[in-house]
């Protein structure tokens, strides 16, 4: 009896992705579906990941911003339009996301 391999499976594809030849085209499809299955589910677990913003953000004054970028309060009120954690709240009112700043001085130091 002559035995016939049977066509590899997405974990062997991932091991192995020259064997995609492998499989029989008529079970392509189901591969394809498998692997966007495996493709949406790691993108979720990413993106879950990612988000460590717990809890709403808060709104800083810029007295309470400016050290936190070692500026100063004049600074930080000259440059508040090009930044882009600022909040405005009124007509003459401006706040900073603590969420956003924090992310805009991670960035600055990487």
């Amino acid at each position: 009896m002559i035995e016939v391999a049977s066509p590899p499976d997405l974990a062997a594809l991932l091991v192995h992705p020259a064997r995609v030849s492998d499989v029989p085209v008529e079970a392509l499809p189901a591969l394809a579906l498998q692997l966007a299955a495996l493709l949406a589910a790691v993108a979720a677990r990413l993106a879950a990941g990612l988000r460590r913003d717990d809890g709403p953000d808060r709104l800083l004054t810029v007295r309470q911003a400016a050290p936190v970028l070692g500026m100063s309060e004049d600074w930080l009120y000259r440059h508040a339009d090009r930044l882009p954690f600022t909040c405005r709240t009124g007509r003459r009112t401006v706040r900073f996301s603590e969420r956003g700043l924090k992310r805009y001085v991670a960035a600055r130091e990487a």
